[in-house]
């Protein structure tokens, strides 16, 4: 979990680089020049990327596609990871804003509920997509 948890602070100061903010990475603190976040275990994006990857497999299950299905499981794990490092990006951004409060919201309250929701979202719209790509292919048959 050490790699992930590092691959993401390391995600999440590309991300606020690529903004225009002058961000920093020390091990697994992104800091910006008035305040820093430490990426734990916890922030990793662990935990989403495992809810992706069950969703996937249950979207494979009770929706199958005839796409590659390494990719719709790949896509999932994709999606939970990059949605986790925009969300530590924006954490580190609210506490170099000293927004200490609404770090608060999207790191413990129903902020980090609503990150989980956009993954979710996201790799819904995905799924749908593929769907929609083999009714095109059989109704080309």
């Amino acid at each position: 979990m050490d790699i992930i948890t590092s691959f993401t602070a390391k995600f999440a100061h590309v991300i606020l680089w690529y903004l225009g903010f002058n961000a920093m990475r020390e091990g697994n603190y992104v800091a910006l020049p008035t305040g820093r976040v430490f990426v734990n275990g916890g922030c990793s994006g662990m935990e989403a990327m495992n809810y992706l990857l069950g969703l996937s497999v249950i979207c494979l299950l009770m929706f199958p596609t005839k796409q590659n299905k390494a990719l719709v499981i790949s896509v999932a794990v994709a999606c939970g990871f990059i949605i986790n490092a925009f969300r530590v990006a924006g954490m580190a951004i609210l506490v170099a804003s000293n927004r200490l409060d609404l770090f608060k919201y999207w790191h413990e309250g129903e902020g980090s509920l609503v990150v989980g929701m956009m993954a979710v979202i996201l790799f819904g719209i995905f799924y749908q997509f593929m769907l929609k790509q083999d009714s095109k292919i059989i109704q080309s048959r």
